[in-house]
């Protein structure tokens, strides 16, 4: 990725390598994952940042790259048949958009919007320690993607100078001189601390004050970059991941399941006759039940299991066992199976107090389940087929959760 780019493009990966002919001369650097985009914002400036992502996602990423990227200009990229919604996004999310594929009178626009001077890296943003800069340390801002990495990274810092291997404790837990480093911010203090006794040269010592002074904000920092990496990740109303991270994250776990012979069998599930509870009770009536069906998903899967909201009613989720390899007299549709119907039970006994005097029994959910390899071996492929098992729960009669090929 080119440090010298001043317009920063997120595409999925079929649009990116199309565009890269058109872009790249302005500039331009390509992402496409979001995640290493938001890294990006997070690292440096921008002029200008393009989006061509799907119209769930804008909202989430908008808000995430604006904080970022307050002095940046945010604009969309669409097909045709999008741009009316696309349209509807400004100036609420977007400065502008533009139509796929770009003209030059596009192309024109984005060089006059990315045509200032080129602003500076992060060590010169107001707020950023100078120090970082003098002692050769400004890389660790863009290491601050999250508290534990920035830990990492100081502790390698530290003892590849010392010639040791540090750790971080706890502070309560320190009991004697071994400490190097003290961070105090957050509820937890904690500490870096060597074993053994140690020499410390003189530019070592310096290179420790000046890390000890610009932890404070390094930390700041590290803890801004997860939250903005929570809020694009997430549905912003049920608290779920959203469509994008669902499929990141499904197809991460589905190459593991390949390697390691693990079990993955994908729910997708809505809410029986949604838009009549909307119609009847009101859009927020709607809205807590849709909070209230994704807190009671989690609440009967596991830990590691991941529950994504994939759009209006309808959710996803991925039962998957992280550690062990597959039995071969087990059966993981039925063990998934087993999981989704306890959750279709809990909704029939939940009192969804939006919905008043009716609020017990009166919602249901109906479900399909896809199992990986037999049923798809992609992400899409297992979405399609767990749809095929929901639109026969519905030919059924709704409030049930099929297994394809189990009709």
């Amino acid at each position: 990725m080119s440090e010298s780019a001043d317009i920063l493009l997120l595409a999925e990966p079929d649009t990116a390598e199309a565009l890269a002919g058109q872009i790249a001369p302005l500039g331009a650097a390509v992402c496409s994952d979001p995640y290493e985009a938001l890294k990006q914002m997070g690292a440096r400036r921008w002029g200008v940042v393009v989006l061509a992502a799907q119209r769930a996602e804008y909202d989430g990423l908008c808000r995430a790259g604006r904080r970022l990227q307050p002095d940046a200009k945010f604009y969309g990229l669409c097909r045709p048949a999008d741009e009316p919604q696309t349209n509807g996004l400004r100036p609420g999310l977007l400065d502008d958009y533009f139509v796929y594929p770009l003209r030059e009178s596009d192309l024109a626009d984005l060089r006059r919007a990315a045509g200032h001077e080129q602003a500076p890296d992060l060590p010169g943003r107001p707020g950023a320690p100078a120090a970082l800069a003098s002692h050769g340390l400004a890389d660790m801002l863009a290491a601050a993607g999250s508290v534990s990495s920035l830990e990492a990274h100081v502790a390698a810092i530290v003892g590849e100078a010392l010639d040791a291997e540090p750790s971080w404790i706890s502070a309560a837990d320190l009991s004697d001189d071994r400490q190097v480093l003290l961070l105090t911010a957050g509820e937890l203090p904690r500490a870096l601390v060597v074993d053994g006794s140690i020499r410390i040269e003189p530019d070592t010592q310096t290179m420790l004050a000046t890390l000890q002074e610009c932890l404070p904000a390094l930390i700041q920092n590290a803890r801004r970059i997860e939250s903005l990496h929570r809020l694009a990740i997430t549905d912003h109303l049920t608290g779920a991941y959203n469509r994008r991270y669902f499929y990141h994250l499904t197809d991460q776990i589905l190459a593991r399941a390949r390697l390691n012979n693990l079990r993955v069998t994908l729910l997708l599930y809505d809410i029986d006759d949604f838009k009549r509870y909307n119609d009847t009770y009101g859009y927020a009536a709607g809205d807590e039940i849709l909070r209230e069906t994704a807190k009671l998903v989690r609440e009967v899967t596991r830990n590691h299991d991941i529950v994504a909201r994939i759009g209006g009613d309808e959710f996803a989720v991925l039962f998957w066992d992280s550690g062990r390899p597959r039995n071969p007299q087990s059966h993981p549709v039925d063990n998934a199976y087993v999981l989704a119907d306890r959750f279709r039970r809990a909704v029939g006994r939940h009192l969804f107090a939006a919905l008043g005097p009716e609020a017990q029994g009166a919602l249901s959910i109906s479900g399909g389940l896809a199992n990986f390899p037999t049923d798809g071996q992609t992400c899409r492929e297992l979405l399609r087929s767990a749809d095929a098992a929901l639109k026969s729960a519905k030919r059924s009669g709704k409030n049930s959760i099929r297994i394809i090929g189990k009709d």
